[in-house]
């Protein structure tokens, strides 16, 4: 897989189809291969630009400061357009790699065409949140690798198809799981009043393992001047695994510029708008 050397590091990538460039950034762990669920809806339409962020998959895993961070994720990617020559493309962003995308579109938008945000937060939802991830911070330094990954699976419940993506394309070891747990909590959400694009915000509707994902994707919704918000009931972190089609066609749908389809167990609000569902 072809590799691009910036920012004194390597980012590894992969491509599939032709056309107008769509870059997808994973989740926290994650690699190129949480998007491989995505690539036949969409690699027949557009460019898609699948990237392994900096400390995961085959990119450098080193961090200026050995500090892990979506800010230097966000440069890497401007660094990396640059290299491409890509001035304009679509953004997608799932769960942190939706915190790097908001990071990104905040300062460099004239980059992006339309973002997405999935699965995404500015900031820790609530107190409780916070807590609930320093507990788990303490924790993981006691358990074993395999005992981390299988207890961060057990939220997905008999949803075998979400459990495998995750555990195929998880590519962090224990130390890189406590770098990234350490590192400080998202708080840009004074930044999203920069992003001028078109943005479909995505999240699940309740709080799972205490953090509440509503609160996260609507603070997104509030704070972006021209953002729409889906909201799931029944599924959360990713919706790209667990409502696939859905996910697919409500991203394509929205890249089109169309009107986005009535769901069941999905609420879309538009700015000044009633609920559709």
């Amino acid at each position: 897989m072809p590799k691009v050397e910036l920012n004194k590091a390597l980012i590894n990538y992969e491509a599939r189809g032709e056309g107008q460039p769509i870059v997808f950034l994973h989740g926290l762990g994650g690699s190129w291969k949480m998007w491989l669920p995505q690539i036949d809806a969409f690699s027949s339409r557009y460019k898609m630009i699948m990237l392994d962020m900096r400390g995961h998959g085959e990119s450098t895993k080193t961090f200026p400061n050995d500090k892990f961070s979506a800010r230097v994720m966000a440069e890497d990617l401007k660094l990396f357009l640059d290299e491409l020559n890509i001035t304009k493309t679509h953004l997608v962003g799932l769960s942190y790699g939706s915190v790097t995308a908001q990071l990104f579109a905040s300062k460099y938008s004239s980059y992006i065409d339309k973002l997405i945000l999935s699965n995404g937060y500015s900031e820790i939802p609530t107190k409780v949140s916070g807590w609930v991830l320093k507990l788990s911070n303490a924790v993981f330094k006691m358990m074993s690798y395999d005992t981390i990954i299988t207890l961060m699976m057990k939220v997905y419940g008999k949803d075998e198809f979400t459990k495998k993506v995750l555990r195929d394309s998880f590519t962090f070891d224990k130390e890189m799981i406590i770098l990234a747990k350490n590192s400080e909590f998202p708080t840009h959400t004074n930044e999203l009043k920069h992003i001028k694009v078109p943005t479909l915000v995505m999240g699940g509707n309740k709080k799972v393992m205490g953090v509440d994902e509503r609160k996260g994707s609507q603070t997104l919704f509030d704070n972006i001047p021209n953002a729409t918000l889906a909201l799931f009931e029944n599924a959360f972190d990713p919706i790209s695994t667990m409502k696939i089609d859905i996910f697919n066609e409500m991203i394509l749908d929205f890249l089109d510029e169309k009107t986005l389809k009535g769901y069941e167990g999905i609420s879309i609000f538009e700015k000044s708008k009633n609920p559709m569902k």
